[in-house]
């Protein structure tokens, strides 16, 4: 083993942390007013916050006796700017996904993502990511007057997210097995079979709304054909969608695959954004 290496294993030890030490009071409470902000149902952080000691410390008491179990999402459709399945959690579960997402899942799968790895990273984004792409080709273009993009991007790629793959990825960094464990249960609540039962209704209903509509046949069937295509969950696959969880999931599961373009091919000019991936280069053969 490298210094490097040891030096990071080192890392790794400083930032591990047991189940309990995240089962505090302060920090469920921080990541409350962190949703209440943010949140557009206001209703619900109302009905929550009626009663919001005792609700805190129901969600800990349940989170510590490893007795907590994950509500059904509510699922709906969207349509602008595109038709997209949209899922919502009640306020206990998305505090719960708060909790695990800033006590343990940024702590210490952030510092191993590569710095060109922007999507929903705090500092990056897609002003970030064309930032970069703009001193890319500035810096290509002082070599060759001509270059190169390659931009690839994964199907249905929240959906296509392997469970176990995942878990697997994880627990490389994460040693906790009563922490592996909850985030695993966040990671299987796609495997209920409502999900895709509300998903069929959702769409008979909006293909319902489509034909009632005041436009051409053309633009109905395209828009059906769009309703169609909406994704299903396959039973140990993909991530639910709106989860804070499985935005920092989602950008870590290629995160092998970043390193490898980088260090093993020598992709000096490589941007991922989630499941977008560009890599630019003045020579079509560049290996």
């Amino acid at each position: 083993m490298n210094y490097e290496s040891l030096l990071w294993d080192g890392v790794l030890k400083r930032k591990q942390r047991n189940y309990n030490q995240i089962l505090k009071y302060e920090y469920l409470l921080n990541e409350f007013k962190k949703i209440k902000r943010n949140c557009r149902n206001r209703k619900m952080v109302y009905l929550f916050e009626m009663n919001l000691n005792q609700n805190l410390l129901i969600i800990l008491k349940e989170l510590y006796q490893k007795k907590y179990k994950f509500s059904n999402y509510r699922v709906f459709i969207i349509n602008n700017p595109k038709y997209r399945i949209i899922m919502s959690e009640n306020m206990s579960d998305k505090l719960v996904n708060h909790l695990v997402s800033s006590q343990i899942l940024l702590p210490i799968l952030e510092p191993v993502l590569i710095d060109t790895n922007v999507a929903t990273r705090i500092g990056k984004g897609s002003g970030y990511a064309f930032n970069v792409l703009v001193k890319y080709i500035n810096s290509l273009c002082l070599l060759k007057q001509e270059i190169y993009i390659l931009k690839i991007d994964i199907k249905k790629y929240f959906y296509s997210i392997n469970h176990e793959i995942l878990l697997s990825k994880i627990k490389e960094y994460i040693k906790d097995p009563k922490i592996l464990m909850i985030v695993k249960e966040i990671i299987n609540t796609t495997n209920e079979s409502y999900l895709n039962n509300e998903i069929d209704r959702l769409k008979k209903i909006e293909i319902n709304k489509v034909k009632r509509m005041q436009i051409s046949q053309k633009e109905k069937n395209i828009k059906i054909k769009q309703i169609e295509n909406l994704p299903k969950y396959q039973y140990k696959k993909g991530l639910p969608t709106g989860n804070m969880t499985s935005q920092i999931l989602a950008v870590f599961y290629l995160n092998g695959l970043d390193h490898y373009i980088k260090e093993e091919l020598k992709c000096k000019y490589y941007i991922r954004y989630m499941d977008d991936l560009v890599i630019l280069d003045y020579d079509y053969n560049f290996r």
